[in-house]
């Protein structure tokens, strides 16, 4: 079922994954770009940079660090749900080439939007390095994840 959350995961305290069935978004979307999602009709329309993508299997994955009224709402659904709306993929997606080095950082929930730019660029024949960090050990995440590809 389209928006169907197949996959939800606490990767630190108030920060969720949900691996969500979108096939349209999953074919399309490239690293740098974004979805718009509501979980229900009353919700707000929340931007989230699409942390991860599987075309083959037709699905998405979105990070979010619950914050307010609609993103802990959010947070309560569980696998087997549905989201009301995904929109996207939205906005440019990065540049990438062979640029020979780069270093991609991110912190924080800025982690997920990075993964993808930064597997794209290793890809494409650079050497990549990965700096993540947070605010406190417990709130880092996809240390294990950024490892190959840095």
């Amino acid at each position: 079922m389209v928006n169907q959350i197949i996959r939800k995961e606490e990767l630190a305290p108030n920060i969720k994954l949900f691996e969500i069935d979108q096939p349209l978004i999953a074919r399309k979307v490239q690293p740098g770009q974004f979805v718009v999602v509501r979980h229900n009709e009353k919700g707000e329309r929340i931007p989230l940079t699409v942390a991860d993508y599987d075309s083959d299997h037709g699905t998405i994955t979105i990070i979010f660090q619950e914050v307010g009224k609609s993103t802990y709402e959010m947070g309560e659904l569980t696998v087997g749900d549905t989201l009301l709306d995904v929109v996207g993929p939205l906005g440019q997606p990065s540049e990438i080439a062979n640029y020979g080095t780069v270093v991609c950082i991110g912190g924080g929930v800025g982690i997920a939007p990075v993964y993808p730019i930064t597997r794209a660029l290793k890809d494409a024949g650079n050497r990549t390095i990965a700096i993540i960090g947070a605010r406190t050990k417990e709130l880092l995440f996809w240390e294990e994840r950024s490892a190959p590809l840095s």
